[in-house]
This record gives structure tokens, sequence and C-alpha cells, in this order.
């Protein structure tokens, strides 16, 4: 009996076991263990997607369209006459030596008038960074001469709403020439409207070769600006200190004297011939008078 209670006991202990192992939970494995967060991350989008979750909408910056402009640049220097040649010399190799992707010279001219009488102009078209270097080194070139810049003037012209308004109006001239082109390869029209669908093509045609050259004219503007310096020797060799007046004037004296001789001589060529003929006039009057003065004195029969 002893042994039977013993056994039975021992079975019912075994028994309770077994139950508390099923139930307890199993123990999480390494996969499940790995596999957790990428869950979570599934589920995030889920959650986000909800209408009580939706993410508020940034706009995405706007598109900044800078100007267009076209830079125009005027330069007038001041220096002894003989330097005057030497300064155009020296600016229009300096723009040769850059090419002509980067400097262009439009125009060059010297004239002179006498030994100290030298004016030049020069013309450029060159890139925007190239001319910031060159205009940077320009007073210095004219000071070492001697000289001195006397103005300097920067102008723009904004070309930004023509460039658009052209585009816009390309890109419509290119959709009709396609229809056109398109209509013609139908040739389901009459002979007439083929022959007016031609003549309407050749003038859209010409109308975008136009457009495209204003365009390309006008970014050409942009790409490259214009500068223009202006030489001369007037002046140059008057001081700059408190007795710039009087040297001023001092050089206007040869020019007053010279102005003033210059008008004498014109009058004196437009007074010459009135003169000439008041005198024979004159000496015609003189003639008539003494021919019937005789006839006067003689007395009558």
């Amino acid at each position: 009996m002893r042994k039977t209670a013993a056994l039975c006991a021992l079975a019912a202990l075994s028994l309770a076991a077994c139950q508390k192992k099923e139930e307890a939970p199993p123990a999480p494995s390494a996969d499940a263990v790995t596999s957790a967060p990428a869950a979570d991350a599934a589920a995030a989008p889920a959650e986000a997607s909800s209408p009580s979750a939706a993410p508020v909408s940034v706009p995405p910056p706007a598109a900044v369209s800078l100007p267009q402009l076209a830079y125009a640049y005027k330069y007038a220097l001041a220096a002894p006459p003989k330097a005057v040649r030497k300064l155009v010399t020296k600016h229009e190799q300096v723009c040769w030596a850059a090419g002509p992707t980067v400097c262009q010279v439009v125009g060059s001219n010297v004239s002179e008038e006498g030994k100290d009488q030298v004016s030049a102009t020069l013309t450029l078209r060159a890139q925007p960074q190239w001319l910031r270097t060159f205009r940077a080194g320009l007073d210095d070139d004219t000071k070492a001469v001697g000289g001195r810049t006397i103005t300097a003037d920067t102008t723009s012209d904004d070309l930004s709403r023509n460039i658009v308004d052209t585009e816009a109006t390309l890109r419509s001239q290119v959709i009709l020439r396609d229809r056109l082109e398109a209509q013609l390869k139908n040739r389901k029209a009459k002979v007439s409207e083929l022959f007016e669908m031609e003549q309407q093509l050749a003038e859209v045609r010409g109308q975008i070769d136009a457009s495209r050259a204003f365009v390309g004219m006008m970014k050409g503007q942009v790409a490259m600006s214009t500068m223009t310096v202006s030489y001369r020797s007037k002046g140059v060799l008057a001081p700059s200190g408190s007795f710039a007046p009087l040297g001023e004037a001092a050089g206007d004296v040869v020019g007053i004297f010279v102005g003033v001789l210059a008008f004498l001589i014109r009058a004196v060529a437009v007074l010459a011939p009135i003169a000439g003929l008041a005198a024979f006039g004159w000496w015609i009057v003189r003639m008539a008078q003494a021919k019937t003065a005789p006839a006067r004195k003689t007395p009558s029969a």
C-alpha cells in the first residue's frame, strides 16, 4: 500500500510539471529577435498611411530665376601724348592673348592732331569674369605711364523678359511647323490648300530661324559684356594739386590764341570778297561822276 501511494504521488508530481512546461511561453529564437525591428519598421509606414497619422506635406522650394543682364562699361583715360599709343597697343595685345572665346577686339581707332593732341578709342567684347580682372589693372596701367582715370561708368540692360517671350514664341512656332509638316505628309487636302500650307510653312520656318537668331544674340550679349575705353592727352600735363587751375589756364593759352587766329582768317575769307565788290562799285560810281562833271561846267551856247 505504501509503495502504491508513493507511485501515485510521483505520477501526480510529473503530471503537474508537464502542465507547467506547456503553459510557459517558448523562448524567442535568434531569428525572431533579428526580425523584430524589421517588423516594427514595416509596421511604421502602415501606421503613417492611416488618416490619423498623415504626414505634413512640405512644398518644394521655388526656383529662383536670375536676371539676364547685359553689362556695358565705359572708361575715359588721360595720359601723356606719347603714352596713348602704348596703352592702346598693350590693351589690344592683352585681349588678343586671352583668345577669341574670352575677349574680342570690336574696334580700335587712334587719331593725332598734333604732337600734343592724341586721342584713341578701343572697344572690347569679353566675358564678365575676364573683364573684372582687366578693369582692376586698367587704372594701374594708366598710372604707370603718368596718366589717370577720368570717368568710369557701368550700365546694364535686363534682357530676361525679351528672352522668355521670344523663347515662348519660338515654341509655339515649332508646334505650328510640326502640324503643317504632318498635314503636308498626308496630302488629303486640295492642291490649292497644299500650296497655301507650303507657303505658310516656309514663312513659319523663317520666323523660327529669326527667333532663334534673336535669342542667340541676346544670350551672347549676356555672356559677353561690352567695354569702351577712350584715351586722350588733353590736360594731362597740368598739375593735380592746388595750382591745377593755373596750369590748365596756361595750357589753354595756345588753344585760345589759335582759336582767335582761326576766327580772323575765316572773317577775312568771308569779308574780302565783299570788300572787293564794294570797292569796285565805289570805283564805278567815281568814274561816272568824273565823266558827268565836265559836262556840267561847260557854258551853254
